[in-house]
């Protein structure tokens, strides 16, 4: 994506990350930047420079306050996006997307879902304390993930590509809402108040994502792009465990964006892009 466009994705993502900000401001919710939004508030003030996405969470139960009552907070053109509002939508967190505009990312190109410039939001769960039902757990989320990406498409290889290709025979790609169902059934069966470690399941990348609470703690305002915003209490312990030496940017070749979008447009509805 060339610099123009660029600026144009990020000007639409603080106009989404202003309103959901609100929004928990007005209904008095526990939030945070989290995963690369929250390195790059406290290392850069902003975005990570080749970052382009922002990313926020909160602990489950105030999550669900959000996505009840959130929408008395937004305008028509902004639309909470998640299995339950959309049935496509591939995945057990929630993004708010600005319908008047098209984001359509190559692996999902092919679902009849809302595809507008998005953020994400991300609920924190509860994680066994057990090490008997940390692996009961951990083979039953590993199930249900495979399950829930046959929706998704991609270059995937070896033991991925036989594995994905079964699940879609199975008719699992069509059954994308019952499977997320049961995701989060499982993951919120341990309360995240109840739980000495937070894990934020939908950004998975293993233990990277099991904290302990104490890491989140009350948060701490810092400013992303001259928003006053919400990071781990702990960040230096928060980003050390995700990112190793955070304070180091990595090797040239890995400053890349994480998104392949095959279609964008800040001023046109993605409707236009998909008939």
């Amino acid at each position: 994506m060339d610099k123009q466009k660029m600026e144009a994705l990020r000007a639409k993502q603080l106009e989404l990350l202003k309103y959901f900000i609100d929004a928990c401001e007005k209904l008095n919710l526990r939030w945070f930047c989290v995963c690369g939004t929250a390195l790059g508030a406290v290392k850069y003030g902003g975005y990570i420079p080749w970052d382009d996405d922002v990313d926020v969470a909160l602990p489950r139960p105030d999550y669900e306050i959000f996505l009840k009552n959130a929408f008395a907070f937004l305008p028509d053109d902004i639309f909470l996006q998640n299995y339950k509002t959309d049935k496509a939508f591939p995945h057990e967190f929630s993004k708010l997307r600005n319908s008047n505009t098209t984001q359509i990312e190559a692996n999902m190109q092919h679902l009849r879902m809302n595809h507008g410039i998005y953020i994400d939001i991300f609920p924190l769960d509860g994680y066994p304390s057990k090490e008997h039902e940390q692996k009961h757990f951990d083979m039953q989320r590993k199930l249900l993930m495979w399950k829930r990406f046959c929706a998704l498409k991609g270059n995937r290889k070896g033991k991925a590509r036989v594995r994905n290709a079964i699940f879609r025979m199975l008719g699992y790609h069509k059954r994308t809402a019952q499977i997320i169902a049961q995701t989060e059934k499982l993951y919120s069966q341990y309360p995240v108040d109840q739980s000495d470690y937070w894990c934020n399941y939908g950004n998975w990348q293993g233990q990277l994502e099991y904290a302990h609470r104490s890491q989140y703690g009350n948060g701490k305002k810092v400013f992303f792009e001259g928003i006053a915003v919400i990071v781990p209490e702990k960040y230096d312990e928060y980003l050390t465990q995700k990112y190793g030496d955070w304070r180091s940017d990595p090797p040239v070749e890995k400053r890349k964006t994480h998104h392949s979008i095959v279609a964008f447009d800040e001023g046109h509805s993605y409707t236009e892009y998909i008939k």
